[in-house]
């Protein structure tokens, strides 16, 4: 009987870094075998990029610990994902920082990085029939949104804008709500379509905290017409192009949306009234198991994270000693991350 393999990854957004060790099966699907997800500094992360080293490499110590301790499986080789990762510092300071990962000075890990998702997630996340009748695939991020229309038989259009979920919860800010509460009633009460309201003129506080206040409120309409807007200018940076260019006009064309933030209210029914396309969400379960734990991260916010554990191929507890300037030639930094392969002491 085969050892299993086991592969450790992280999603690093721009609002939180969420991390799995998962056990690669036969049937070419994986289980969970544990998941852990941190709050990102504010700032640390924007438009995709790793903007605070030092916060990001903290976070990505204490993910591995977690995972490590709930596991008991070590992390030798751990696989990264930013949506564009790239670094605004020297790169001295990944190498100084990521020394001690495993906590132990002397053991070495080796960091791979994915930059590169988009295209991979469309062959996990689409069908067979939208491959070849054409499908737009969007992947809606914290701070970015990416997206890709594969047709059969040309090639695939892609591109990203740097806009996201943490853009709709910023513009509730100007309200006078924290940017927490702010996320609070974006996920329970916000609409993609304000319209689609059935107390548009019901009211909440601006403060969770205090007595209720009329004069510090807002409306569900507002809240949503809000929303609502920022969907639209975030949508019109692709999307009228992508139909202006007849790329959605083939029959049996459909939409498929992806990551944390498409799981705003009517969202689906939005992008179906823009386009005249059938929308879904995209649905992970023919890649995990059937266990609980694995069941339980079949959604949008984890589909990065799955398509890394999918795609990756090296077992995590597998040492390997290297040194850093082999493949970080100094000012090669974003080359070498762009093409995959970093290691740290």
């Amino acid at each position: 009987m085969s050892k299993p393999t086991y592969i450790a990854a992280i999603d690093i957004g721009t609002q939180s870094i969420i991390g799995a060790i998962a056990e690669k099966l036969p049937n070419k699907t994986i289980q969970i075998m544990g998941v852990e997800e941190v709050n990102t500094r504010t700032g640390a992360v924007t438009e995709g990029k790793v903007k605070d080293v030092n916060s990001i490499l903290y976070e990505i110590k204490t993910m591995c610990k977690k995972l490590t301790n709930k596991t008991n499986i070590p992390i030798n080789k751990l696989y990264v994902f930013s949506s564009h990762l790239t670094l605004d510092n020297n790169y001295k300071e990944w190498e100084v920082l990521l020394a001690n990962v495993n906590g132990k000075r002397k053991e070495s890990m080796t960091l791979l990085s994915m930059p590169n998702l988009l295209t991979p997630k469309a062959d996990i996340f689409l069908t067979p029939a939208e491959q070849n009748n054409g499908c737009l695939f969007i992947d809606m991020g914290a701070g970015t949104t990416s997206y890709i229309l594969r047709t059969k038989g040309k090639d695939d259009i892609k591109g990203m804008v740097n806009m996201g979920g943490y853009l709709i919860s910023n513009d509730l800010t100007y309200k006078g709500l924290s940017f927490e509460y702010a996320e609070k009633l974006k996920k329970k009460l916000g609409y993609a379509q304000a319209k689609k309201l059935e107390f548009p003129n019901k009211r909440v506080s601006l403060n969770p905290h205090g007595p209720f206040d009329i004069n510090q409120s807002i409306s569900l309409q507002e809240l949503s017409t809000m929303i609502e807007e920022r969907v639209n200018d975030t949508a019109r940076k692709f999307l009228a192009k992508l139909i202006r260019e007849g790329h959605l006009s083939s029959e049996g064309c459909k939409i498929v949306l992806s990551g944390g933030a498409c799981k705003l209210k009517y969202l689906t029914d939005w992008y179906a009234e823009k386009t005249h396309l059938e929308v879904r969400i995209a649905d992970a379960i023919n890649i995990i198991n059937n266990d609980e734990l694995s069941l339980s991260c079949n959604q949008p916010k984890y589909h990065t994270l799955l398509s890394m554990l999918i795609n990756a191929t090296d077992d995590c507890r597998v040492e390997k000693s290297s040194t850093w300037t082999k493949f970080f030639p100094k000012g090669k930094i974003d080359d070498a991350l762009d093409n995959a392969i970093g290691t740290l002491f």
